[in-house]
């Protein structure tokens, strides 16, 4: 299921939209949430992640550039279309990032090439971030920065690149799902702890040096699948 954002004052053009995403989940066999707002304010407010984000640009209030200028400073991978009759700003896209644009009115055909590249662009985004919501808001974190996650009572606590001394990540959340989200570089040491293998210094025994300079051990159960899974990733042997 793909969360997706519109936002679109008019109905007719939010409806015509809609169908279009509905044909072209149909056809991939592709399920799509679509939530809708008139104007920009309820995104920016909820700081929400979503999988993908239709914009018109001529809002009320908010117009659609400022919007996508703020929904950046929190989620600068959410693949953004605009959707709007106004060409002449397709240019300032670049500026924040904008994914395409379509001009009113939407054609099947343009739509399902651009909806493609989405579906392109949120395969990336699946692989290479996790979202996690903090008190704060949400907040995406690049896959790479994460060299470990371990847990604490019921809560997720993420050690990242830079973060020594800092108050590390800390959010509810379940281990298991997020080695399931995860996967790929990441493995599990313990029933507590899940590694980045791209920050492994050194492995010897059941013995993790990372290389933010902790020091980690896996569990007994856990030690003999992770010393050959971590040989299997630097394709040779310890």
């Amino acid at each position: 299921m793909y969360q997706v954002m519109m936002i679109e004052d008019d109905d007719r053009a939010a409806d015509d939209l809609t169908a279009l995403i509905k044909r072209y989940g149909a056809e991939r066999k592709i399920e799509f949430s679509v939530t809708r707002h008139a104007t920009a304010i309820p995104l920016i407010k909820s700081h929400r992640s979503y999988d993908l984000v239709f914009m018109d640009i001529d809002l009320p209030g908010i117009n659609g550039m400022e919007a996508a200028e703020l929904l950046r400073t929190y989620d600068p991978t959410v693949p953004l279309i605009f959707v709007t009759n106004l060409a002449q700003y397709a240019v300032h896209g670049y500026q924040v990032d904008a994914l395409d644009f379509i001009v009113k009115p939407v054609s099947y055909y343009h739509f399902s090439m651009r909806m493609d590249k989405a579906m392109r662009a949120i395969a990336r985004n699946r692989r290479e971030h996790v979202t996690v919501t903090t008190r704060g808001g949400v907040r995406v974190v690049p896959c790479a920065e994460i060299v470990y996650v371990e847990t604490q009572a019921h809560d997720l606590i993420y050690r990242l690149v830079g973060d020594k001394g800092d108050e590390p990540l800390r959010v509810r959340g379940s281990l298991s799902a997020l080695e399931e989200e995860l996967g790929g570089a990441f493995l599990r040491i313990s029933s507590g702890c899940i590694v980045n293998m791209d920050h492994i210094r050194a492995m010897q025994s059941g013995t993790l040096l990372m290389d933010n300079g902790d020091t980690l051990y896996a569990s007994r159960a856990k030690k003999k699948a992770a010393l050959e899974t971590f040989a299997d990733y630097l394709g040779g042997s310890i």
